[in-house]
């Protein structure tokens, strides 16, 4: 499948392609990837041709792509900015906010809501192609790369869980900031704190020394 090139419009354009893709954003955020049909899509999307969205994208996966394509591109723009910043030493907490930040950004204030990180929740969970991911955000490629080099001391089964689960706490926490925003139970003044308290824990989850029992564990393997 050829991938989807996507034009990044106003938020307000609530026509066409772009209606599409913030429909499906919503709603797969909210129900789960499999568990939306593209006619309701359609539907929430004001779509006159019950078949737009696989006009536009082809199937399911085409439409997920183009969500990602949507806001992907963009985001990883800003963890270029902040992997280039000028600074002592390019530590965990120099690749963690340049991994974080962005995404926080994407809980500001926002003309029809909030739902790119649930929906990245839901990607996580969804036979989703990473591939494609890794071809349109390069800097998070980089930033998985960086962190990787500089926990080189951890054994490798252990790093690259330590990486992994990472990412999907880091979704987790931002996801729940972003319900929580929707159903007025926190305010656009509070994420600073929550982002900036996502660095310091991750880091000290990630640098964490090994237990006693980590490594008998990794000893009888």
């Amino acid at each position: 499948m050829a991938e989807p090139i996507i034009k990044r419009t106003a938020e307000t354009d609530f026509t066409g392609q772009t209606a599409l893709i913030l429909a499906a954003e919503r709603l797969f955020a909210e129900g789960g990837i499999e568990g939306v049909a593209l006619r309701q899509i359609n539907q929430a999307a004001n779509q006159k041709n019950i078949s737009a969205a696989h006009y536009h994208f082809g199937s399911r996966e085409g439409l997920v792509q183009a969500v990602l394509a949507y806001r992907l591109p963009e985001l990883d723009r800003r963890r270029g900015e902040l992997l280039q910043r000028n600074v002592d030493a390019k530590d965990v907490r120099f690749y963690l906010e340049a991994f974080i930040a962005p995404l926080a950004e994407e809980l500001a204030p926002r003309e029809g809501g909030n739902h790119y990180l649930r929906f990245i929740q839901q990607y996580e969970k969804y036979r989703g192609d990473y591939a494609f991911v890794r071809r349109i955000s390069p800097w998070g490629v980089e930033i998985y790369a960086g962190l990787e080099r500089l926990l080189y001391y951890i054994p490798e089964e252990v790093r690259r869980l330590r990486v992994g689960y990472l990412i999907n706490m880091i979704h987790s926490v931002l996801a729940t900031a972003e319900e929580r925003l929707e159903k007025g139970e926190l305010s656009h003044g509070e994420i600073p704190v929550i982002a900036v308290n996502a660095v310091d824990m991750f880091a000290a989850a990630l640098s964490a020394p090994l237990s006693a029992d980590t490594i008998r564990q990794l000893s009888v393997r």
